[in-house]
């Protein structure tokens, strides 16, 4: 399960020989970000000094893509890069409320912690933050790394508190492969755990996705009550099962305490013979909780 990390070394140079194209759309997307009214291609091949025939092939791929806009013979940003741009932002703002509860979640349980949004265009978990445990044999995903929703932890905490509709939708149309032994495939018995964990307000898996490795996670809460983010942890099976109960407290007492900060409220945990699911999220805003608080788990 521990993983190498990837590595690049060296330092970016001068006389570096590789591909230049991804930096000169990054290069192409920061000039036009700074142009209010857009700019015309002779603007731009001389600001950026790149040749106007490879800079007009750039520019045509990026237009068809939607990240460029071209009107009346001005370029500038497409919808597709300001969709990218919020995103950005609302991790960042997401990244930094949840930086310091990662780290301490880390410290108290000893395991890898990960922050993961949903990228609603491919119904993935995307991590966009990880932070490894120190033990020698781990769990050790990559940021960028993208995820199932169906038989993950980070994916079910964030699948279970999508509106309904998105929901049945996913669990109808996606394709759910079977990825081990243990992965729950089965559509309806799936559409039972997504609802229990929308009960609970935790989810905890192990070793449906990957074999030996299990899931703690549970959903954040914004202000706006929407759920676009998840944390939890990643641990070997054989460390997750003698400490299932104070693991789920924990990762639960963590999102509590990053959804108050981004000024929403975390899962509450209720039991199955409550009302209907749309109940079972707490309507009032606390300060996080110093006493860990036993939740119930989702399926394993």
């Amino acid at each position: 399960m521990k993983q190498p990390s990837d590595s690049v070394n060296g330092s970016a140079s001068d006389d570096y020989s590789g591909p230049k194209s991804p930096l000169r759309v990054m290069q192409i997307v920061e000039l036009l970000a700074a142009a209010t009214h857009g700019m015309s291609l002779a603007a731009m091949t001389e600001a950026l000094q790149i040749p106007k025939t490879s800079l007009l092939n750039h520019l045509r791929v990026m237009v068809g893509a939607g990240y460029v806009s071209l009107r009346d013979a001005r370029y500038a940003l497409g919808p597709a890069a300001m969709r990218l741009g919020a995103i950005i932002a609302a991790d960042a703002g997401v990244l930094a409320a949840a930086r310091p509860v990662a780290a301490e979640l880390m410290a108290r349980t000893g395991e890898t912690v990960m922050l993961a949004t949903l990228d609603e265009r491919s119904a993935e978990a995307l991590y966009i933050d990880v932070i490894n445990s120190q033990q020698d044999i781990r769990y050790s995903p990559r940021v960028g790394s993208r995820w199932p929703l169906y038989c993950t932890g980070m994916g079910r905490a964030l699948l279970a508190f999508q509106e309904p509709s998105f929901i049945r939708r996913y669990l109808a149309e996606n394709d759910m492969p079977r990825r081990t032994s243990r992965t729950v495939t089965d559509r309806a018995r799936l559409r039972r755990i997504v609802d229990e964990v929308r009960r609970s307000g935790v989810v905890v898996t192990q070793g449906e996705h990957t074999v030996g490795a299990g899931a703690v996670a549970a959903p954040v809460i914004e202000r706006d009550g929407r759920v676009r983010h998840a944390i939890g942890i990643g641990v070997p099976i054989d460390r997750l099962e003698p400490r299932r109960e104070l693991l789920a407290a924990l990762v639960v007492e963590a999102a509590r305490q990053v959804s108050w900060t981004l000024g929403g409220h975390a899962a509450s945990p209720v039991h199955a013979t409550h009302k209907p699911l749309e109940n079972t999220v707490s309507s009032v805003a606390a300060a996080p909780s110093t006493r860990p608080t036993k939740a119930r788990q989702g399926e394993r």
